[in-house]
């Protein structure tokens, strides 16, 4: 297991909890502060380095198994990892949504949202991320049928391919302008997006990181942190702190996937070199990434309904501000202890069921 991942998924997933806490913050009517001010300018960032670790994990933990024996534990794995962590925020939403807000409930659709099917309405509002996870985990499956140096080329085959196909999308198609993006197809959307790229460029890394093992983890790292806040600032005075929606997808990717691939670079290269997070509070937070990530927009709308909001928007600014931050703490704690309590039985009890070692 490498612990500085494991620490980077935690700091992904506290990304788009702050992100999204920020709107709250703005929409409570009160000064954001610096620290929301930049989680509304590049929070939401955290789903692209997610797509560059999940395509690093899959190819960094296959290594080089292959066959059809390999390809069905691979897919078993995944099957059991996302619906053992996802089902139970599912049923939190639908009961949650039917209270606080039935006509919201009643325009989703249900079936799709729980099995991770592509809607225009999901219940999970963040779930579409697992949808495209879902869709890459096919592809990887069907990529292990092939031997490991075969599954190498056709990993930067693709990439090639959805580079090629994102710039045509962009700049010949126009598929991205308003007007367009929404008459692309489910399908379309889903198997030829430009965050596929981000899923496969990691991928093509596991397989240069587990070979070489070479030196200059701070020289990664640090570039990748510093072209993180320009792509941040570049959202803000470019795209007018838009670059999160459809219609700039190839660009978010560009700007925010180049610099998520340096910072994994980065982590593993210092790993190697003995460099670490501490151990157990990363392989812990780690772990509980998936809870903090489908927990955290559930319990902000709670939250709200409850007048919270209201209230830290009656406060100063400071105070307002502490206040949001505390609720982000308490989010991490809950989700903690869901994938103690919760997730981590429901997990076993999955590959039981799957009967996967």
């Amino acid at each position: 297991m490498l612990i500085n991942v494991q620490f980077l998924r935690f700091a992904a997933a506290m990304l788009v909890v702050f992100y999204h806490t920020s709107s709250h913050v703005r929409d409570a009517g009160v000064d954001q502060g610096a620290l929301f001010a930049v989680s509304q300018a590049l929070g939401f960032a955290g789903v692209d380095v997610f797509f560059v670790i999940s395509g690093f994990i899959m190819a960094y933990t296959t290594g080089s198994a292959a066959g059809w024996q390999a390809s069905w534990t691979f897919a078993r794995r995944r099957v059991a990892r996302i619906y053992s962590g996802y089902w139970s925020f599912f049923l939190f939403a639908w009961v949650l949504f039917a209270w606080v807000n039935p006509d919201f409930l009643a325009t989703t659709n249900l079936a799709r949202s729980a099995l991770l099917w592509p809607a225009n309405h999901l219940l999970i509002g963040v779930s579409w991320t697992l949808i495209c996870e879902m869709f890459f985990y096919l592809l990887y499956t069907l990529l292990m049928l092939c031997a490991e140096v075969e599954r190498k080329l056709l990993l930067k085959l693709l990439l090639g391919f959805i580079i090629a196909w994102s710039v045509y999308s962009q700049f010949f198609r126009h598929a991205f302008d308003p007007g367009h993006l929404e008459y692309i197809s489910l399908a379309e959307y889903y198997t030829l997006s430009p965050y596929l790229a981000e899923f496969l460029a990691g991928a093509i890394v596991a397989g240069w990181l587990r070979q070489d093992t070479g030196k200059h983890g701070w020289t990664w790292l640090v570039s990748g942190c510093l072209l993180f806040l320009l792509a941040g600032w570049i959202n803000n005075n470019l795209f007018a702190g838009e670059i999160e929606q459809g219609y700039y997808v190839f660009y978010r990717v560009a700007a925010f996937g180049t610099p998520s691939l340096l910072i994994l670079i980065g982590l593993v290269r210092l790993e190697q070199a003995g460099m670490r997070t501490p151990a157990r509070f990363s392989i812990l937070v780690g772990g509980a990434s998936y809870a903090i990530y489908l927990s955290h927009t559930l319990l902000l709308t709670t939250s709200q309904h409850f007048g919270f909001n209201t209230f830290a928007g009656s406060l100063a600014a400071p105070l307002a501000q502490i206040l949001f931050f505390a609720l982000a703490a308490l989010i991490l704690a809950y989700s903690v202890m869901h994938y103690q309590f919760l997730e981590r039985p429901l997990h076993g009890w999955f590959k039981r069921a799957l009967r996967i070692c």
